[in-house]
Protein backbone atom coordinates (compact mmCIF):
# COMPACT_ATOMS: atom_id res chain seq x y z
CA UNK A 1 0.00 0.00 0.00
CA UNK A 2 1.63 3.76 -0.63
CA UNK A 3 1.70 6.28 1.72
CA UNK A 4 -2.03 7.58 3.01
CA UNK A 5 -3.24 10.58 3.16
CA UNK A 6 -5.52 12.18 5.58
CA UNK A 7 -7.94 15.00 5.18
CA UNK A 8 -5.26 17.55 6.01
CA UNK A 9 -3.02 16.41 3.64
CA UNK A 10 -0.68 14.76 6.09
CA UNK A 11 1.29 11.37 4.84
CA UNK A 12 1.82 8.65 6.76
CA UNK A 13 4.13 5.62 5.17
CA UNK A 14 4.58 2.89 8.18
CA UNK A 15 1.39 0.68 8.92
CA UNK A 16 1.09 1.83 12.64
CA UNK A 17 0.28 5.18 11.38
CA UNK A 18 -1.77 4.36 8.22
CA UNK A 19 -3.81 2.44 11.35
CA UNK A 20 -3.70 5.85 13.43
CA UNK A 21 -5.68 7.40 10.06
CA UNK A 22 -7.90 4.70 9.57
CA UNK A 23 -9.24 4.39 13.25
CA UNK A 24 -9.53 8.26 13.56
CA UNK A 25 -11.80 7.92 10.62
CA UNK A 26 -13.86 4.96 11.23
CA UNK A 27 -14.02 5.35 15.30
CA UNK A 28 -14.52 8.79 16.56
CA UNK A 29 -13.99 9.57 20.16
CA UNK A 30 -16.88 9.01 22.61
CA UNK A 31 -18.18 12.70 23.10
CA UNK A 32 -18.77 12.32 26.56
CA UNK A 33 -22.32 11.99 26.49
CA UNK A 34 -23.49 9.83 29.24
CA UNK A 35 -26.95 8.21 30.57
CA UNK A 36 -28.24 7.21 33.62
CA UNK A 37 -29.93 4.51 35.24
CA UNK A 38 -31.29 1.56 32.70
CA UNK A 39 -34.81 -0.03 33.17
CA UNK A 40 -35.59 -2.95 34.82
CA UNK A 41 -35.84 -6.56 32.95
CA UNK A 42 -39.09 -6.59 30.45
CA UNK A 43 -40.84 -8.30 28.57
CA UNK A 44 -39.04 -9.02 24.82
CA UNK A 45 -37.07 -11.63 26.16
CA UNK A 46 -40.25 -13.55 26.67
CA UNK A 47 -40.97 -13.15 22.25
CA UNK A 48 -38.07 -14.74 21.31
CA UNK A 49 -38.93 -17.90 19.95
CA UNK A 50 -37.63 -21.09 18.37
CA UNK A 51 -39.31 -19.70 15.24
CA UNK A 52 -37.33 -16.20 15.46
CA UNK A 53 -34.20 -18.15 16.62
CA UNK A 54 -34.19 -20.38 13.27
CA UNK A 55 -34.83 -17.59 10.97
CA UNK A 56 -32.24 -15.42 12.53
CA UNK A 57 -30.43 -18.58 11.51
CA UNK A 58 -30.93 -19.58 7.96
CA UNK A 59 -31.44 -15.93 6.58
CA UNK A 60 -27.49 -15.62 7.22
CA UNK A 61 -25.34 -16.59 3.88
CA UNK A 62 -23.60 -20.02 4.84
CA UNK A 63 -20.45 -18.38 2.98
CA UNK A 64 -20.51 -15.13 5.36
CA UNK A 65 -16.89 -14.81 6.64
CA UNK A 66 -16.43 -15.20 10.46
CA UNK A 67 -15.32 -13.42 13.12
CA UNK A 68 -12.36 -14.08 15.46
CA UNK A 69 -13.95 -17.37 16.99
CA UNK A 70 -14.28 -18.71 13.24
CA UNK A 71 -17.56 -20.14 13.47
CA UNK A 72 -19.08 -19.92 10.28
CA UNK A 73 -22.70 -19.23 9.85
CA UNK A 74 -22.36 -23.11 8.07
CA UNK A 75 -21.13 -23.86 11.73
CA UNK A 76 -23.91 -22.76 13.25
CA UNK A 77 -26.71 -24.20 10.36
CA UNK A 78 -25.42 -27.37 11.71
CA UNK A 79 -25.41 -26.66 15.75
CA UNK A 80 -29.04 -25.50 15.11
CA UNK A 81 -30.04 -28.82 14.05
CA UNK A 82 -27.58 -30.84 16.73
CA UNK A 83 -28.57 -28.50 19.66
CA UNK A 84 -31.42 -25.94 19.09
CA UNK A 85 -32.51 -25.69 22.52
CA UNK A 86 -28.95 -24.37 23.71
CA UNK A 87 -28.75 -21.85 21.20
CA UNK A 88 -32.07 -20.14 21.67
CA UNK A 89 -31.44 -20.81 25.51
CA UNK A 90 -28.13 -18.66 24.84
CA UNK A 91 -30.06 -15.80 22.65
CA UNK A 92 -33.45 -15.16 24.77
CA UNK A 93 -30.58 -14.96 28.48
CA UNK A 94 -28.18 -12.06 26.46
CA UNK A 95 -31.80 -10.25 25.59
CA UNK A 96 -32.77 -11.09 29.27
CA UNK A 97 -29.77 -10.34 31.58
CA UNK A 98 -29.40 -7.44 28.84
CA UNK A 99 -26.04 -8.53 28.41
CA UNK A 100 -24.43 -8.86 24.89
CA UNK A 101 -21.02 -11.46 25.54
CA UNK A 102 -17.68 -9.17 25.11
CA UNK A 103 -16.05 -12.50 23.03
CA UNK A 104 -18.81 -11.67 20.77
CA UNK A 105 -18.05 -7.75 20.33
CA UNK A 106 -14.31 -8.53 19.01
CA UNK A 107 -14.14 -7.56 15.23
CA UNK A 108 -11.90 -7.77 12.75
CA UNK A 109 -11.31 -4.79 10.34
CA UNK A 110 -9.43 -5.51 7.01
CA UNK A 111 -8.29 -2.92 5.02
CA UNK A 112 -8.35 -3.48 1.06
CA UNK A 113 -8.62 -0.98 -1.87
CA UNK A 114 -11.85 -0.32 -3.40
CA UNK A 115 -12.49 -1.08 -6.80
CA UNK A 116 -12.05 1.47 -10.02
CA UNK A 117 -10.02 4.18 -7.63
CA UNK A 118 -6.43 5.59 -8.98
CA UNK A 119 -4.97 7.17 -6.36
CA UNK A 120 -4.98 4.58 -3.03
CA UNK A 121 -2.73 7.53 -1.06
CA UNK A 122 -6.42 8.81 -0.78
CA UNK A 123 -8.95 7.94 1.86
CA UNK A 124 -11.65 7.40 -0.34
CA UNK A 125 -9.70 5.23 -2.72
CA UNK A 126 -9.76 2.49 0.97
CA UNK A 127 -12.41 0.79 2.39
CA UNK A 128 -12.24 -1.78 5.53
CA UNK A 129 -14.52 -4.86 5.52
CA UNK A 130 -15.71 -5.82 9.12
CA UNK A 131 -15.76 -9.50 10.37
CA UNK A 132 -17.80 -10.38 13.46
CA UNK A 133 -18.43 -13.10 14.80
CA UNK A 134 -21.79 -14.95 13.39
CA UNK A 135 -22.89 -16.26 16.34
CA UNK A 136 -23.20 -12.55 17.73
CA UNK A 137 -24.63 -11.34 14.17
CA UNK A 138 -27.47 -14.35 15.10
CA UNK A 139 -27.69 -12.74 18.11
CA UNK A 140 -28.08 -9.32 16.41
CA UNK A 141 -30.56 -10.20 13.87
CA UNK A 142 -33.23 -11.62 16.84
CA UNK A 143 -32.99 -8.19 18.64
CA UNK A 144 -33.28 -5.85 15.45
CA UNK A 145 -36.33 -7.91 14.74
CA UNK A 146 -37.30 -6.87 18.18
CA UNK A 147 -36.77 -3.75 17.56
CA UNK A 148 -38.13 -3.76 14.21
CA UNK A 149 -41.66 -4.61 15.20
CA UNK A 150 -41.88 -2.79 18.73
CA UNK A 151 -40.44 0.52 16.50
CA UNK A 152 -43.62 -0.32 14.00
CA UNK A 153 -46.23 -1.45 16.37
CA UNK A 154 -45.50 2.07 18.27
CA UNK A 155 -45.46 4.07 15.31
CA UNK A 156 -41.83 5.28 16.48
CA UNK A 157 -40.55 5.37 12.95
CA UNK A 158 -41.55 8.40 9.86
CA UNK A 159 -43.70 7.27 7.23
CA UNK A 160 -40.66 8.67 4.75
CA UNK A 161 -38.02 6.22 6.33
CA UNK A 162 -37.13 3.09 3.59
CA UNK A 163 -34.85 0.46 4.83
CA UNK A 164 -34.66 -1.70 8.11
CA UNK A 165 -38.68 -2.05 7.57
CA UNK A 166 -40.22 -4.78 5.80
CA UNK A 167 -42.51 -3.43 2.97
CA UNK A 168 -40.23 -0.46 2.37
CA UNK A 169 -37.32 -0.88 0.30
CA UNK A 170 -34.98 1.66 -2.10
CA UNK A 171 -37.62 0.94 -4.59
CA UNK A 172 -40.75 1.84 -3.07
CA UNK A 173 -38.92 5.07 -1.93
CA UNK A 174 -38.01 5.61 -5.84
CA UNK A 175 -41.47 5.09 -6.79
CA UNK A 176 -42.89 7.39 -4.73
CA UNK A 177 -40.84 10.15 -5.97
CA UNK A 178 -41.89 8.92 -9.49
CA UNK A 179 -45.46 9.54 -8.40
CA UNK A 180 -44.25 13.17 -6.87
CA UNK A 181 -43.27 13.78 -10.01
CA UNK A 182 -46.42 12.77 -12.26
CA UNK A 183 -48.82 14.55 -9.95
CA UNK A 184 -46.54 17.36 -10.35
CA UNK A 185 -46.67 17.17 -14.17
CA UNK A 186 -50.24 16.93 -14.45
CA UNK A 187 -50.89 19.95 -12.67
CA UNK A 188 -48.47 22.13 -14.52
CA UNK A 189 -45.71 22.01 -11.92
CA UNK A 190 -42.19 20.86 -11.81
CA UNK A 191 -40.83 18.47 -8.90
CA UNK A 192 -36.64 18.79 -7.60
CA UNK A 193 -34.90 16.28 -4.96
CA UNK A 194 -32.13 17.01 -2.70
CA UNK A 195 -30.30 13.87 -1.79
CA UNK A 196 -27.96 14.24 1.29
CA UNK A 197 -25.62 11.83 2.90
CA UNK A 198 -24.95 11.77 6.21
CA UNK A 199 -21.26 11.72 6.92
CA UNK A 200 -19.85 8.54 8.84
CA UNK A 201 -22.99 7.62 9.58
CA UNK A 202 -23.00 4.47 11.88
CA UNK A 203 -19.80 5.23 13.43
CA UNK A 204 -20.55 8.67 14.58
CA UNK A 205 -23.96 7.77 16.53
CA UNK A 206 -23.20 8.55 20.57
CA UNK A 207 -23.97 5.50 22.61
CA UNK A 208 -25.38 8.08 25.27
CA UNK A 209 -27.99 9.71 23.37
CA UNK A 210 -28.92 6.67 21.66
CA UNK A 211 -29.90 4.77 25.04
CA UNK A 212 -31.39 8.05 26.17
CA UNK A 213 -33.72 8.34 22.94
CA UNK A 214 -34.74 4.76 23.43
CA UNK A 215 -35.77 5.05 27.25
CA UNK A 216 -37.46 8.77 26.33
CA UNK A 217 -39.36 6.40 23.67
CA UNK A 218 -40.36 4.14 26.74
CA UNK A 219 -38.80 1.17 24.49
CA UNK A 220 -38.77 -2.16 25.91
CA UNK A 221 -36.44 -2.35 28.88
CA UNK A 222 -35.09 -5.37 27.35
CA UNK A 223 -34.23 -4.24 24.22
CA UNK A 224 -32.54 -0.95 25.87
CA UNK A 225 -30.16 -2.55 28.37
CA UNK A 226 -28.85 -4.87 25.17
CA UNK A 227 -28.35 -2.12 23.70
CA UNK A 228 -26.80 -0.47 26.14
CA UNK A 229 -24.66 -3.43 26.21
CA UNK A 230 -24.33 -4.05 22.81
CA UNK A 231 -22.90 -0.49 22.51
CA UNK A 232 -20.25 -1.25 25.38
CA UNK A 233 -16.81 -2.71 26.06
CA UNK A 234 -16.01 -2.83 22.01
CA UNK A 235 -12.28 -3.35 20.83
CA UNK A 236 -11.38 -3.68 16.99
CA UNK A 237 -8.44 -5.15 15.34
CA UNK A 238 -7.20 -3.92 12.35
CA UNK A 239 -5.21 -5.52 9.66
CA UNK A 240 -2.81 -3.57 7.29
CA UNK A 241 -1.31 -4.72 4.59
CA UNK A 242 -1.75 -8.40 6.16
CA UNK A 243 -0.11 -7.16 9.60
CA UNK A 244 -2.25 -7.65 12.60
CA UNK A 245 -2.50 -4.34 14.79
CA UNK A 246 -3.08 -4.17 18.33
CA UNK A 247 -6.84 -3.83 19.61
CA UNK A 248 -8.19 -1.01 20.52
CA UNK A 249 -11.16 0.14 22.39
CA UNK A 250 -14.55 1.40 20.31
CA UNK A 251 -15.98 4.35 22.11
CA UNK A 252 -18.88 5.09 20.07
CA UNK A 253 -21.05 4.36 17.18
CA UNK A 254 -22.93 1.41 15.85
CA UNK A 255 -21.39 -1.30 14.12
CA UNK A 256 -20.97 -1.77 10.50
CA UNK A 257 -21.82 -4.85 9.27
CA UNK A 258 -24.25 -5.87 12.37
CA UNK A 259 -27.61 -7.17 11.74
CA UNK A 260 -29.04 -4.38 14.28
CA UNK A 261 -26.98 -1.26 12.89
CA UNK A 262 -29.41 0.12 10.53
CA UNK A 263 -32.55 -0.05 12.66
CA UNK A 264 -30.55 0.91 15.89
CA UNK A 265 -29.69 4.08 13.14
CA UNK A 266 -33.21 4.34 12.08
CA UNK A 267 -34.63 4.94 15.70
CA UNK A 268 -31.61 7.69 16.25
CA UNK A 269 -32.61 9.40 13.43
CA UNK A 270 -36.08 9.14 13.55
CA UNK A 271 -37.01 12.89 14.34
CA UNK A 272 -35.69 14.07 11.33
CA UNK A 273 -37.74 14.12 9.57
CA UNK A 274 -40.51 15.25 10.96
CA UNK A 275 -38.79 17.91 12.68
CA UNK A 276 -38.01 19.32 9.24
CA UNK A 277 -41.44 19.27 7.87
CA UNK A 278 -42.65 21.11 11.23
CA UNK A 279 -40.75 24.03 9.41
CA UNK A 280 -40.70 23.22 6.19
CA UNK A 281 -44.47 21.48 5.09
CA UNK A 282 -43.79 22.11 1.72
CA UNK A 283 -40.37 19.46 1.23
CA UNK A 284 -41.35 16.10 1.99
CA UNK A 285 -38.95 13.84 3.65
CA UNK A 286 -37.07 10.62 2.70
CA UNK A 287 -34.39 8.44 4.36
CA UNK A 288 -32.85 5.22 2.96
CA UNK A 289 -30.33 4.66 6.60
CA UNK A 290 -27.90 7.31 6.23
CA UNK A 291 -29.26 8.54 2.74
CA UNK A 292 -31.78 11.36 3.59
CA UNK A 293 -34.00 12.82 0.60
CA UNK A 294 -36.08 15.69 0.09
CA UNK A 295 -38.64 16.70 -2.16
CA UNK A 296 -40.46 19.47 -3.14
CA UNK A 297 -43.10 20.50 -5.84
CA UNK A 298 -43.36 24.07 -7.23
CA UNK A 299 -44.17 26.42 -10.10
CA UNK A 300 -40.83 26.88 -11.58
CA UNK A 301 -37.11 26.19 -10.63
CA UNK A 302 -36.71 28.74 -8.38
CA UNK A 303 -40.08 28.32 -6.09
CA UNK A 304 -38.47 24.61 -6.00
CA UNK A 305 -35.15 25.53 -4.99
CA UNK A 306 -36.05 28.12 -2.32
CA UNK A 307 -38.21 25.01 -0.69
CA UNK A 308 -35.24 22.61 -1.12
CA UNK A 309 -32.63 25.71 0.36
CA UNK A 310 -34.72 25.72 3.53
CA UNK A 311 -35.06 21.71 4.15
CA UNK A 312 -31.20 21.68 3.24
CA UNK A 313 -30.89 24.18 6.22
CA UNK A 314 -33.03 22.96 8.74
CA UNK A 315 -31.48 19.62 7.87
CA UNK A 316 -27.90 20.33 9.09
CA UNK A 317 -28.92 21.96 12.18
CA UNK A 318 -30.78 19.27 13.50
CA UNK A 319 -28.08 16.07 13.01
CA UNK A 320 -24.98 18.26 14.60
CA UNK A 321 -27.12 18.58 17.48
CA UNK A 322 -27.15 14.56 17.92
CA UNK A 323 -23.32 14.68 16.71
CA UNK A 324 -23.74 14.05 12.95
CA UNK A 325 -22.66 15.98 10.14
CA UNK A 326 -23.80 15.56 6.16
CA UNK A 327 -21.28 14.71 3.34
CA UNK A 328 -21.88 18.27 1.39
CA UNK A 329 -19.71 16.71 -1.19
CA UNK A 330 -21.98 13.82 -1.68
CA UNK A 331 -24.80 16.49 -2.12
CA UNK A 332 -26.80 16.37 -5.19
CA UNK A 333 -29.52 17.63 -6.31
CA UNK A 334 -32.25 16.58 -9.60
CA UNK A 335 -35.15 18.18 -10.94
CA UNK A 336 -37.98 16.16 -12.66
CA UNK A 337 -39.30 18.11 -15.64
CA UNK A 338 -40.84 17.16 -19.00
CA UNK A 339 -40.54 20.15 -20.19
CA UNK A 340 -37.50 21.08 -22.18
CA UNK A 341 -37.87 24.95 -21.93
CA UNK A 342 -37.31 24.49 -18.23
CA UNK A 343 -33.49 23.91 -18.75
CA UNK A 344 -32.88 27.23 -19.40
CA UNK A 345 -34.00 28.45 -16.22
CA UNK A 346 -31.29 26.73 -15.04
CA UNK A 347 -28.75 29.31 -14.53
CA UNK A 348 -25.38 29.63 -12.09
CA UNK A 349 -27.77 32.52 -9.69
CA UNK A 350 -30.35 29.56 -8.96
CA UNK A 351 -27.56 27.49 -7.54
CA UNK A 352 -28.83 26.11 -4.05
CA UNK A 353 -27.22 27.32 -1.39
CA UNK A 354 -26.32 24.32 1.65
Amino acid sequence: MEALTDREGKQSNTSLEKEEILRRESFPTNDDDQYHELPPTASAHTRVTYQAVEQAVFSQAVKEAPGLDKLSFGVIWLLWKWDKERILKLTKAAIRSGRHPVVLKRPTRVVIRKPGKDDFTQLEANRSISLLSCLGKLVDKVVADLLSEEAERRGLLSDGQFGSRKGRSAIDAVAIMVDRAHAAWKNGHITGVLLMDIKAAFPSVPKGRLVNLMKVRQMDGDLIRWTESFLSERTVEMIIEGNAMDRHPVEAGVPQGSPVSPILFAIFTSGLIKWVQEYVSEGEGQSFEDDLGRVATGSDVNHVVTILERCAARSIEQPSRRGLQFETAGTQAALFTRTQGHRNHLRPKLTAKI
